[in-house]
């Protein structure tokens, strides 16, 4: 396993070899954190990071539930919140999302949150890595599915927010609407200034008021490479002390 500590005492472990969680969990922390109250379910888990980043950046209190299929990234999720002191309020159960799953109930939780897989079945480069191979493409779980389980699990106020490339934009939104939900916050993520933008942060609901609020864009690169101050600040929890 590969371990990774930081001043405020995150620790992030994963497998050494198969999917490693990426910057696109950093953003989608960022975004989500004001959301994040009450009950939250994260849906694809992997090791369990979105959720012990939510725990640091989050204003309020919340339990957090994350769902995930594969043996192994459950078992470094279970790890991580138990090795961060948040078993008590952060856990992980195994299970296919697409259906029940066992002690998680549905229509009860206030946040979802979910960093899928960016590319469709069938498209791109396949990985020989089948733990990477499910993290990029949709072989396991299409993107109607994912918003299927989202509105599932959602209470009737509940938000579901995610992070995807910017091109399935229409996607999210077509999906949010055979679930009865809408777009109600989109914030667009960009390399840097000048450049187009290759992420979209996405916050859909059943209550969306018209035309989604925009928040200011997001751009991940500064001068010389570096990231920008909001994302090194997310960024800073996983640097060694």
């Amino acid at each position: 396993m590969n371990r990774g500590t930081s001043p405020g005492g995150l620790i992030i472990r994963q497998p050494e070899r198969g999917y490693r969680f990426s910057i696109d969990s950093v953003v989608l922390a960022g975004f989500a954190a004001p959301l994040a109250g009450g009950r939250v379910l994260d849906l694809g888990t992997g090791c369990g990071v979105l959720l012990l980043l939510l725990s640091r950046l989050s204003d309020g209190n919340f339990d957090g539930c994350g769902v995930e299929i594969q043996e192994e990234l459950l078992s470094s999720a279970r790890e991580n919140f138990r090795k961060n002191g948040l078993d008590g309020t952060l856990w992980a159960v195994k299970g296919d999302f697409r259906g029940a799953v066992a002690g998680i109930e549905p229509g009860s939780f206030d946040l979802v949150v979910s960093n899928p897989p960016f590319r469709r079945a069938g498209t791109g480069r396949r990985n020989p890595d089948p733990g990477k191979e499910a993290a990029r493409h949709e072989v396991s779980c299409s993107l109607p599915e994912l918003f299927d389980a989202a509105a599932r699990y959602m209470a009737p106020s509940g938000r579901f927010a995610l992070v995807l490339p910017f091109e399935r934009l229409p996607e999210i939104e077509a999906c949010a609407r055979l679930e009865g939900m809408g777009p109600e916050l989109v914030r667009f993520v960009h390399p840097r200034e000048g450049s187009p933008p290759s992420r979209v942060l996405c916050c859909a609901s059943r209550r969306p008021a018209g035309t989604p609020r925009e928040h200011p864009p997001l751009y991940l690169h500064g001068d010389r490479r570096k990231y920008c101050p909001e994302v090194d600040r997310v960024c800073a929890l996983f640097r060694d002390s």
